[in-house]
C-alpha cells in the first residue's frame, strides 16, 4: 500500500510499449462498486474473492503490466499464479508508505486505524513471506519519484534477460 504501484505501472508500460491494468480497476467493474464500497459493504473475504477471480482473468494477457494490489498476496492461488508471471515487488518502507498516504481516505485497510505507521508494519509483516516467494523482481519503493523506481524495474528486467 502506498508503494507506487499504478503510478509505477503505468509508466514502466508506456516504457515497455505494453498495455497497463490495474487489478483494482478490474475488481471495481466487475463489482459494479468502489474498492472501498466493497470492503464496506461485503467485506475483505469478498474482495479477495472477486480479486482472485480477476487475477485470474489476466492469464491470458500478454505484454501487459498487471498492478496489483497488495493483498494479492494474501491467498495461496494468488502467490502461486504471481511465482509463474514475471512479479515485481515494489518493496517499501512503512515510513515511507504512512507520509505518502497520510491524507488518503480511500484505503479500506486503514479507516480504523489510529496509527498509520504501526498498523502498516502489521501489514508489511504479515506479507513479506508472501511477497518474496512470488516475486522475481524486488525494488526499493522508498525513493519519492517514480520515474526513479521504473529505472530500477527496466534494469532488473534487462538483467534478467542477459
Amino acid at each position: 500500500m502506498g508503494s507506487g504501484k499504478s503510478t509505477c505501472g503505468q509508466l514502466l508500460a508506456k516504457r515497455l510499449g505494453w498495455d497497463f491494468l490495474d487489478l483494482d480497476q478490474e475488481i471495481e467493474k466487475t463489482a459494479g462498486m468502489s474498492v472501498s464500497d466493497i470492503f464496506g459493504n461485503l467485506g475483505e473475504p469478498e474482495f479477495r474473492i472477486f480479486e482472485s477471480q480477476s487475477l485470474s482473468e489476466t492469464s491470458q494477457q500478454t505484454h501487459t503490466v498487471i498492478a496489483c494490489g497488495g493483498g494479492v498476496v494474501t491467498r495461496p492461488e494468488n502467490i502461486e499464479y504471481l511465482k509463474k508471471e514475471l512479479t515485481v515487488w515494489l518493496d517499501i518502507s512503512p515510513e515511507a508508505a504512512a507520509k505518502r498516504l497520510e491524507y488518503a481516505d480511500d484505503r479500506p485497510l486503514l479507516t480504523e486505524c489510529k496509527d498509520t505507521l504501526l498498523q502498516l508494519g502489521k501489514i508489511l509483516n504479515q506479507r513479506r513471506d508472501a511477497y518474496e516467494k512470488s516475486a522475481r523482481i524486488r525494488i526499493n519503493a522508498d525513493q519519492e519519484l517514480a520515474e526513479k523506481v521504473v529505472e530500477d524495474i527496466v534494469k532488473a528486467l534487462k538483467d534478467i534477460d542477459a
